[in-house]
């Protein structure tokens, strides 16, 4: 044989050993690319089918049948399956068990093979499964709602109408099965720089809604220092009642006169010689110039020498005065219209107080009010009960002594810790009090409608309030159906949802921090006893946002919504990750 024959034979030979060798390297090779394929094919029909049974459970909270159930399982796979190119599935096998409250579904598939088809497999099979539960676990859930000042602008008070309703809504669904009911309860309560309390008040303050306060102004003179002080020789001065001619008192250096009531409404004085006087049938004229709290200048030709016009002590005029303290100066002159020489010139001063006014002066004030501040003290952060911990401050009145006043001084309403300042005065409060945890959609529908904005932004105390309305240590202030489930209790869940648009910018006692500072530490301890904390900033400054988002449980618990459509949004998130339910298989 020649060279070049046995060349072919073996070349031949090696194209056979090549053939022999590539199939099972492509069958090696196809296998795994079409596994991978298909390992990704079941993890995403593994998350629709997840999804799928999910949405179920939330459709059987409804009320709907089991029959209802099963094809909203069916439609909602296939809807996303068909999407899945290669892929075919039989229909999902679901059981709706009552007993155990469980959806389970189960689902047969196959994906097609682009390479194994050379080896003759043209597909490659998987099962999935997953389940869900619809009877849920107990949860209790309070909202907080800004309602300060700015909620008025741009449409944010009726854009949070609109998604809280939505989200009531969601977690307690119209012709929701009676499980759902009893175990789903919500609670709200609003605020701007303070909280209305409501009939909860008493017990969070310790004392009643209307509330009287009292002053004692002790007086100036007692008994003892009523005197018609140091009298002239010269002539007689006197201080006389106009209505009845009466002289009340003498007036001399330093008197103090007691005024009776209904002698305070037509007082004059008057001057009168007799001849038991040094002066008398000297004097032709007389310059009289009162000072006090009755002004009065009068030059008199005739005696009785008056402050006001006269014709005889039986007929002079007279003037209310206002007790207090006067000086008098008189001038006398030997002629007529002070000419001639001049007799006398005396400025000495008197005290006239009102009947009575020897004696102590109490003052009352009585107001009425359920609004409340943050309480101070060692447990301020915490959620104690209020007369353990300390109660919360409220609007108090205090008197305020000012001669000036007619009556003595005035009231002033507010808090003592911010005196003179209006924007403590705690009428800014809203008239709605909070609404203690209920599932009834008519009375939290109800709350949120009747909202009202105006004022500033407490937003620690909204959020300290938001936390005692789903606290096992207020249960014995909220009681009965409203009372919050026991921190420990067997699958539960606690929740607070905050809202704000603004900064935190009020609280009434600055020495424990700012609004922001004791928002920050309560939210602290509120995370601590395991409350889920969700917030929303809506349109909210830096400084709102950054402390919302402290607050947060976590970065999937924060939300920033900049209109009404991502406010509805949020809320309806919110909602619904407090209705999801964990996937049991």
């Amino acid at each position: 044989m020649r060279y070049t024959e046995l060349f072919k034979n073996e070349g031949g030979q090696v194209a056979i050993l090549f053939g022999l060798v590539l199939i099972p390297l492509v069958a090696v090779a196809g296998f795994a690319i079409d596994f991978q394929q298909t390992v990704k094919r079941k993890a995403k029909a593994q998350l629709i089918m997840d999804s799928a049974v999910l949405a179920a459970a939330r459709v059987k909270q409804t009320g709907a049948s089991d029959d209802v159930v099963k094809l909203a399982v069916q439609q909602y796979m296939s809807a996303q399956l068909d999407n899945l190119p290669g892929l075919a599935c039989d229909p999902a096998y679901v059981v709706v068990a009552s007993s155990s409250e469980e959806i389970d579904a189960q689902m047969r598939c196959v994906q097609t093979t682009s390479l194994m088809k050379v080896v003759g497999q043209d597909s490659m099979p998987f099962t999935i499964e997953s389940g869900s539960k619809y009877g849920i676990d107990k949860i209790d859930v309070a909202f907080m709602f800004d309602v300060s000042g700015s909620m008025n602008s741009s449409n944010r008070l009726s854009n949070l109408k609109v998604a809280a309703q939505d989200a009531v809504d969601i977690l307690l669904p119209v012709d929701a099965s009676p499980d759902v009911i009893e175990k789903t309860r919500l609670a709200m309560v609003s605020y701007n720089g303070m909280v209305n309390a409501g009939d909860f008040f008493e017990d969070v303050t310790g004392t009643t809604p209307t509330r009287t306060y009292t002053h004692t102004i002790n007086a100036g003179v007692g008994p003892g220092d009523l005197t018609t002080g140091s009298t002239f020789d010269d002539f007689m001065i006197g201080l006389y009642d106009t209505d009845t001619g009466e002289l009340i008192s003498e007036i001399g250096e330093n008197a103090v006169i007691e005024v009776q009531d209904h002698q305070d409404d037509d007082l004059t004085i008057a001057v009168t010689l007799n001849p038991s006087h040094d002066l008398y049938g000297q004097v032709e004229s007389m310059r009289m110039q009162l000072s006090g709290t009755e002004y009065q200048n009068k030059t008199e030709n005739i005696e009785p020498y008056a402050l006001y016009g006269d014709s005889g002590l039986s007929n002079m005029s007279g003037r209310a005065w206002d007790m207090g303290d006067f000086t008098l100066r008189l001038r006398a002159y030997s002629g007529n219209s002070l000419s001639g020489s001049k007799l006398f010139d005396e400025t000495f001063s008197f005290t006239l107080v009102p009947e009575g006014g020897t004696e102590p002066e109490t003052k009352s004030y009585t107001l009425t009010s359920t609004c409340v501040w943050e309480r101070d003290g060692p447990f301020r952060f915490t959620d104690l009960h209020p007369d353990t911990g300390g109660y919360l401050a409220h609007q108090q009145a205090w008197f305020v002594e000012d001669d000036y006043y007619y009556d003595g001084g005035y009231w002033e309403v507010g808090h003592p810790s911010r005196p003179n300042d209006s924007k403590y005065d705690g009428d800014e409060c809203r008239d709605i009090e909070p609404v203690e945890l209920t599932n009834n959609r008519t009375t939290l529908n109800n709350y949120i409608s009747s909202l009202t904005a105006g004022g500033w932004t407490a937003g620690h105390l909204g959020i300290a309030w938001t936390w005692y309305l789903v606290s096992e240590e207020w249960n014995t202030i909220f009681i009965g159906d409203a009372a919050p489930l026991d921190y420990t209790e067997p699958d539960s869940a606690k929740i607070v949802i905050l809202m704000t648009d603004g900064a935190f910018n009020t609280e009434i006692f600055p020495g424990q921090g700012s609004s922001d500072d004791q928002a920050r530490d309560i939210c602290d301890n509120i995370k601590l006893k395991d409350v889920k904390v969700y917030s929303v900033a809506l349109n909210a400054p830096a400084s709102g946002k950054e402390v919302l988002e402290y607050c947060a449980t976590g970065p999937g618990y924060y939300f920033e919504p900049e209109n009404g459509a991502e406010l509805k949004d949020a809320y309806r998130q919110i909602a619904v990750s407090i209705s999801d339910l964990r996937i049991s298989k």
